[in-house]
């Protein structure tokens, strides 16, 4: 490498001409020839597609969450749902969901667990969805 190659390779806007006079920079920096690519032919990442998740294991998760929860009410000697109402803060709010336990009480852990599997199913819903990238 001479000190026009340097030159060159330092700053190639400033010395354009070079490119055309030595052909082992015109060789090394030339114009490379592109190709497009299709996108449709590349293999899809593991968090791309929805058929690589496995949702048995969501799903079992999610009952393992559910009998650890009513098994937890169980011991405490609570409903489930006053167990929720115990982590509201506002009265009423607690009062409403008062009023809820003791309509629902003879139904116990059935409602409990219609409502978790309702509301992880919004989850899981909203997971599958599609993302929006930068470009949507």
């Amino acid at each position: 490498m001479n000190d026009h190659c340097r030159r060159y390779a330092e700053d190639p806007e400033e010395n354009v001409a070079h490119l055309r006079e030595c052909e082992t920079c015109s060789s090394m920096y030339g114009e490379v020839e592109t190709k497009p690519v299709n996108l449709d032919s590349l293999p899809l990442a593991p968090w791309e597609g929805a058929g690589y998740r496995s949702w048995p294991l969501v799903i079992v998760g999610a009952l393992a969450v559910l009998a650890i929860a009513l098994g937890l009410c169980a011991a405490a000697g609570l409903s489930p749902i006053a167990a929720l109402a115990i982590g509201f803060r506002y009265e009423g709010t607690r009062a409403a969901i008062a009023l809820i336990d003791q309509k629902l009480r003879p139904l116990g852990p059935l409602v409990f667990a219609m409502l978790f599997i309702a509301v992880n199913t919004i989850l899981v819903l909203l997971l599958r969805r599609a993302p929006r990238g930068i470009d949507a």
